[in-house]
Parts: structure tokens; C-alpha cells; sequence
């Protein structure tokens, strides 16, 4: 494959010297740098980091699988060891506050009722889970609840997901327009309370949907760890929103933002 490189040093300009003086430009303005590379047959500046993000991809599935659910908790579990003592402490931390954060995407192509029900059935499908999001590491079903092994945060957690319920409490979700908003509660495995996920998905007009997704975490936890979490619903929403349009209708692409 065809590709171009450029890269171009620029000279300093007259207001990086002194004019006056006739001095050599000040030492502490570092050199600009710009570098583009494109393939031949992928003309967007990013198309290259797309054919990257494809074989990533491909080369985790396969780890992922060739490892399997044990071996790949065993690897872990220093460091699920060390993410919920983390959540343990910011929970004491935090004596009963919590902050909560979302995020929305919007789907075109695809209703709410399709995605829900195309999910409900995935969720008996680890390897359709585990490829919603890349720091997925196990999702599978344990203890009468969905036990997650993922990052929160910049940590590795385990944590047990609980029947959803009715109730959005501490969730900025708010049910409207006939929706129906949920929420699942979060626990350790002992039942410790660890935070909640609430969503809300609404059909729109144009045969879309919008999904509201929600997380609640101790308050010690801070706007960090909320924000990736808000992030990371982004991207694994986004893959399985897809992956159910794609099994819907092949033909139909599904444009998620």
C-alpha cells in the first residue's frame, strides 16, 4: 500500500526573535512538528488507524478466546484484587455520598425495542459481550446476578450486576414520552453496595432511538472515574447497537453518535 509522508519543520517567525536586535530566536519555542500519512486506498487522515483498530480487535478476540474465562481471571487477580479494595475504600471514603454522571447516544435505523430485545438475548452470550468493549474481560452470568470483570476507572473490578428494576434513584434519568427508565444496582460479591447503571432508551420520530445511560458511583470515586465509565458505555453502547442493527438488517448501515 501506497503512503505519503509529510513532515515539515517550520521556520520561526519574526516575533520569535528579537526584531530590535537583530538576536537569535528565544531557545524556549520548541520546533513545530506536523506529520500526515495516508494510504493509497484510505484517503481519511485517520483511515489507517481504522485498519489498526480493526486487527486490535481481532488479535484481543482471539487472545481472549484461546485463553479463556479462567485462565484470563487467573491472570487478573492481582489486579481485580487491587480494584475492589480500591472501590472498598473509596465506598468508606465517601460515607453514603455518591456522584453520578451521563452520557446519550443517539441511533438512527434501528428502534429501541429491537436494540432491547436484541440485548436481552446477547446477554447469554459472553463472546457477543466481551466484544461491546475491549476492557471487557468477563461477563457471564453467577450468583443469581451478571458478574462484569472490566476497567473502572484505572482499575480492574469485579463486580455483580442485579436484576434491573423500575427505579432510577440517584440517576439524573428521568423516565419521559411513555419511556421507561431503569436501573441495575452494583455490588461486590459479598452484596456490598459498590453504585448503579440506569438507562432510558426512546424511540424518536425518525425510527431511531435514543439511549440514556447513567452511572452512579461513591462520591470519593470523583468525576475521573465517572467520566470514563460515561466513556466507556460510549463505546461498548455504540458496538452492540451496531451489532444488533447489523443482525437486523446487513444492508443497513447504522450511523451511532
Amino acid at each position: 500500500m501506497q503512503q505519503l509522508a509529510k513532515n515539515t519543520n517550520r521556520d520561526p517567525g519574526p516575533d520569535e526573535g528579537n526584531s530590535r536586535t537583530g538576536t537569535e530566536p528565544r531557545l524556549d519555542v520548541a520546533p513545530e512538528f506536523w506529520h500526515e500519512i495516508r494510504g493509497a486506498d484510505t484517503q481519511e487522515p485517520d483511515g489507517i488507524d481504522l485498519l489498526e483498530l480493526a486487527s486490535a480487535r481481532r488479535a484481543l478476540r482471539l487472545l481472549k478466546e484461546k485463553l479463556g474465562r479462567l485462565r484470563l481471571l487467573e491472570l487478573l487477580h492481582e489486579e481485580i484484587t487491587v480494584g475492589n479494595a480500591y472501590l472498598r475504600t473509596q465506598l468508606v471514603h465517601s460515607a453514603g455520598r455518591t456522584i453520578t454522571g451521563e452520557t446519550t447516544l443517539r441511533a438512527h435505523g434501528i428502534t429501541a425495542g429491537q436494540f432491547t430485545s436484541w440485548l436481552s438475548r446477547a446477554f447469554g452470550h459472553e463472546d457477543v459481550m466481551l466484544a461491546g468493549h475491549p476492557e471487557h474481560y468477563a461477563i457471564h452470568a453467577a450468583d443469581g446476578a451478571v458478574n462484569i470483570v472490566e476497567t473502572l476507572g484505572e482499575f480492574v473490578c469485579s463486580f455483580y450486576m442485579r436484576e434491573w428494576d423500575d427505579s432510577a434513584t440517584g440517576s439524573v434519568i428521568a423516565a419521559h414520552d411513555g419511556g421507561a427508565a431503569r436501573r441495575s444496582l452494583l455490588t461486590l460479591k459479598d452484596g456490598t453496595i459498590i453504585g448503579s447503571i440506569s438507562n432510558l432508551f426512546t424511540d424518536e420520530p425518525d425510527g431511531g432511538f435514543t439511549a440514556q445511560l447513567s452511572v452512579t458511583l461513591p462520591a470519593a470515586c470523583g468525576s475521573r472515574d465517572v467520566q470514563q465509565h460515561l466513556e466507556h458505555f460510549a463505546v461498548e453502547y455504540r458496538n452492540w447497537i451496531l451489532a444488533a442493527a447489523a443482525e437486523g438488517n446487513s444492508a443497513v448501515p447504522v450511523p451511532v453518535k
